[in-house]
């Protein structure tokens, strides 16, 4: 039998992308958690989610460890999974001061280059786009970017272990939940600080760059602790 892919002709078919049952369960459950139809400390049915998504027990299983092991759910002993509560000021402090030390070092050791920095310019001129003249209504949307936008700076490093620890701590779930009903009330302050760190970033200023973004996450930290002192 010939050879088609020999052929200029032919065409080279790509298997589209799906997603599993697993994945299925745990996007449901995420939204549900972060839009608080479950409410902190409600206990969660693997039988009830099962029915409702008619699938079996072990998909349901399988995405309730997936987010046990980012700390959305406990697993209590004879007692299946609830679901955890909203960090505390201390919590949310304590993320930040870990989140700083890695960012910090990860732009300390990075190389900065101009395919990299074109990378995240395109971020945060996405943060900053407008639809119909306003800025992103849903905070979700400007929270991927700023994942993304954080993720690119740790990358800069080249370390998959830092890397890893960086998104271990999930940091804008947890801050998904605390927005939920209230939005986004920092998105201005922080386009702002992204764009300083940037211009930075394209002058290739590097001191410039690790002390914006050593300001940033400092006063993001200070802007969220202000808000749930209120």
């Amino acid at each position: 039998m010939p050879d088609n892919t020999a052929n200029s002709n032919y065409t080279v078919l790509k298997r589209q992308q799906y997603l599993s049952l697993t994945d299925i369960a745990y996007n449901t459950l995420l939204d549900a958690i972060i839009n608080q139809d479950f409410q902190p400390g409600a206990p969660i049915s693997i039988d009830s989610l099962a029915r409702q998504l008619k699938m079996s027990n072990t998909p349901i299983r399988e995405a309730l460890m997936r987010a046990h092991g980012e700390r959305l759910v406990t697993q209590k002993t004879n007692h299946g999974f609830v679901v955890s509560n909203i960090l505390t000021p201390l919590e949310i402090q304590q993320l930040f001061d870990v989140r700083h030390l890695l960012e910090i070092h990860a732009l300390t050791q990075a190389v900065i280059t101009d395919e990299s920095v074109e990378a995240v310019t395109t971020l945060v001129n996405q943060m900053g786009a407008t639809s119909d003249g306003k800025i992103y209504d849903d905070f979700r949307d400007y929270m991927a970017l700023d994942h993304q936008f954080h993720y690119a700076l740790v990358k800069l490093a080249n370390n998959n272990f830092l890397l890893d620890a960086w998104d271990d701590l999930h940091v804008h779930l947890h801050l998904s939940r605390l927005y939920t009903g209230v939005g986004l009330f920092d998105r201005n302050h922080s386009t702002k600080e992204h764009q300083a760190i940037l211009t930075a970033l394209q002058k290739h200023d590097k001191a410039k760059a690790i002390d914006l973004l050593s300001q940033h996450i400092k006063q993001v930290g200070t802007r969220m602790q202000s808000f749930l002192e209120r």
